[in-house]
């Protein structure tokens, strides 16, 4: 994670999805500014341990603190826009079912559609 990414990931140096890139990213994909700064709050300070291999420090940090975070702390990062569990993984080394991951979302609908929605919920 660099000043303007959290969770990207790149193969080149300077390509469209590195790090070098001075645009918010998410997860690889361009957010807005806010977005960005949500995100960056939940974000909680790593501790790293300077005396680690370079390319492992970030993950060890990051698996440290996911430990002691809780259930609801943990689930503001599967709350991320755009979270994908396998690039998670990749860049945390942390395994995250799936199936944990739920989405939040809001629906302005008109009354007939709501019962719709109801009755598809209720034909199961």
């Amino acid at each position: 994670m660099t000043e303007y990414n959290y969770f990207c990931w790149s193969e080149n140096f300077n390509d469209k999805n590195s790090f070098q890139q001075t645009r918010y990213r998410v997860f690889n994909v361009e957010v807005w500014e806010e977005e960005y700064n949500k995100i960056k709050k939940i974000n909680h300070k790593l501790e790293f341990d300077n005396n680690e291999s370079y390319e492992t420090r970030f993950q060890t940090a990051f698996k440290k603190m996911w430990d002691w975070l809780s259930k609801e702390e943990r689930q503001e990062y599967l709350d991320i826009p755009h979270f994908n569990a396998e690039w998670f993984k990749f860049i945390t080394w942390i395994d995250i079912d799936k199936e944990q991951v739920k989405r939040k979302i809001t629906l302005e609908l008109t009354e007939e559609q709501i019962e719709q929605v109801k009755n598809l919920i209720n034909n199961k």
